[in-house]
C-alpha cells in the first residue's frame, strides 16, 4: 500500500508483527558529576527518538512481495502501525469524526497519519483536528424583538477529525508512524518460507511527544511506588564509589575517595499486562526524561525489623544492626488496604527512630515499613518488549542519588 504525505511518497506495511518486536525510545540526557559526586542533569532532546524494531515471516507469495518491495524501496519512506497502542473505535457510516477518549494515547494517536482496521479492511487515514464542540441546546430568538429566549448551549466532545469520510465497523485505530529503515533489512530464506528482519527510524517530525503526569510529590521530587520486580529469585544491586589508590610498587599503598557516599544501582523490571497500565508507563517514561528527572522509591527490601505494637506514631523501635551508622534518612509505610505513605527520619538514637509526619496507624494495619530512596534512570535508551498476549516487558537501570 502506498499513500501520498507531506514527507513524500510512503510504502505502507500493514502487517507488523507485534509478537517479538521491540520499540526503543532514545532521550539523550547531559550529566555533570561534581568532586564530591553530586550530580547536575541537562537535559539536551525533549523529543525522544523512537526505533521499531519487526521479524517479517512470509509464505510462499508473500515471500516474494517482500523481498520485490524491499529491493525497489529499501532507502525510501515507510509507514509502521503501532499495534500496542490500538484502540477501539465505534462503528462509523459515511462520516468524519472519531468520537474516542484521545487523553491517555495523546503522545502517539494524535494529529496525523493513523491505521484503521475493520470488517471493511485496512486503511490509512489522515487525523486533522482533536475534538469538536457540538449544538445540545439551539439558540431561540424573538422575531420582531431579537431578544434571546433560550440561548446556545455547546459541549466539548472528545475525538478526532478525519480529513475524508470513512465507513468501519468492528474497527480498531492506531498510530501510523513515517519511518525509514535503519541500516540494511536482513531475510533468512527457505524452500517456501523467508523471515525478514528490520529496524526503523521514526522521522523526527512524526515523533512522539509528551510532557508526561505530574505526580504525587515527596521533597518536591516525584513520588512512585511501582514494584521491582526479580529477576528470577533474587534482583542484583551493585555499589560503587569513586576510588583511586596511591601505590609506589615498592611498600604500602593509601586508598581514598572524593565522592561522599556509595552510589547503589538496580535493574527497574516492569512486567506490563494491561493497555491501560502500558499507557500509564509510557507516560511515566515521558515524565523522566531519560536521565534528567529524579523519583522516590522505596526499597521493599525488608532492612527494618520494627518492634512496635499497638498504635505507631512518631516513634519507631527497631533491632536492626548498624542503624545509627546507616546514612538514610527516608522511609515508606505501607498500609494493608494498599495504600502507601512517605516519611523523613528525623532522628536515630539506638535502635529508636523519630519520624515525620506521623504514621499513625496501628501496627496489624501496617504491611510493611521500609527505606526510601531517590533515584534517576541510568540510561536514556529505554526498550519495550512486546512478549504476546498484550504482555509487555521493560528493564531499565536505575541509580540511587539520595537515600
Amino acid at each position: 500500500m502506498k499513500i501520498q504525505t507531506q514527507f513524500g511518497e510512503v510504502h505502507v506495511l500493514t502487517n507488523c508483527p507485534l509478537l517479538t518486536s521491540t520499540e526503543r525510545l532514545e532521550w539523550m540526557t547531559e550529566v555533570h558529576e561534581s568532586f564530591n559526586g553530586s550530580e547536575d542533569r541537562y537535559p539536551l532532546r525533549d523529543t525522544p527518538r523512537q526505533i521499531l524494531s519487526f521479524n517479517y515471516v512470509q509464505m510462499r507469495k508473500e515471500m516474494g512481495d517482500m523481498f520485490h518491495i524491499l529491493s525497489a524501496n529499501l532507502r525510501k519512506q515507510w509507514g509502521i502501525p503501532l499495534r500496542q497502542v490500538k484502540r477501539v473505535i465505534p462503528d462509523i457510516i459515511d462520516d468524519d469524526y472519531i468520537i474516542l477518549d484521545t487523553t491517555s494515547t495523546i503522545a502517539d494517536l494524535r494529529v496525523g497519519f493513523a491505521f484503521i482496521e475493520s470488517n471493511e479492511g485496512g486503511q490509512v487515514v489522515e487525523i486533522i483536528e482533536r475534538g469538536r464542540y457540538i449544538i445540545i441546546q439551539e439558540e431561540i430568538r424573538d422575531p420582531e424583538t431579537d431578544e434571546v429566549i433560550q440561548p446556545l448551549i455547546t459541549e466539548y466532545q472528545d475525538g478526532f477529525r478525519l480529513a475524508a469520510n470513512v465507513t468501519v465497523t468492528n474497527a480498531v485505530i492506531m498510530p501510523l508512524r513515517i519511518c525509514i529503515i535503519d541500516g540494511d533489512a536482513s531475510i533468512n530464506v527457505g524452500g517456501f518460507w523467508s523471515n525478514a528482519s528490520m529496524v526503523f527510524r521514526v522521522l523526527a517530525e512524526d515523533l512522539p511527544e509528551h510532557a508526561g503526569d505530574d505526580p504525587e510529590q515527596y521533597k518536591d521530587q516525584d513520588i512512585y511506588f511501582k514494584p521491582l520486580l526479580l529477576d528470577g529469585d533474587s534482583i542484583e544491586i551493585s555499589m560503587s564509589q569513586h576510588q583511586n589508590v596511591v601505590d609506589n610498587s615498592i611498600g604500602g599503598f593509601q586508598s581514598f575517595t572524593h565522592h561522599a557516599r556509595v552510589k547503589q544501582s538496580k535493574p527497574f523490571k516492569s512486567l506490563i499486562r494491561s493497555w491501560d497500565d502500558f499507557q500509564e508507563f509510557r507516560r511515566f517514561l515521558f515524565r523522566r526524561g531519560g536521565r534528567y528527572r529524579p523519583f522516590w522509591l522505596p526499597l521493599y527490601e525488608r532492612h527494618l525489623n520494627i518492634l512496635n505494637a499497638g498504635m505507631i506514631t512518631t516513634s519507631l523501635s527497631t533491632n536492626t544492626k548498624y542503624l545509627v551508622e546507616a546514612d538514610r534518612k527516608h522511609i515508606a509505610v505501607k498500609r494493608k488496604d494498599g495504600s502507601w505513605t512517605a516519611h523523613e527520619i528525623t532522628a536515630k538514637t539506638g535502635g529508636s527512630l523519630t519520624v515525620y509526619p506521623s504514621i499513625d496507624a496501628h501496627r496489624n494495619d501496617i504491611q510493611t515499613i521500609c527505606y526510601m530512596g531517590l533515584y534517576r534512570f541510568d540510561a536514556d535508551q529505554i526498550e519495550f518488549q512486546f512478549l504476546g498476549a498484550g504482555i509487555s516487558q521493560v528493564t531499565i537501570p536505575i541509580l540511587e542519588l539520595e537515600s
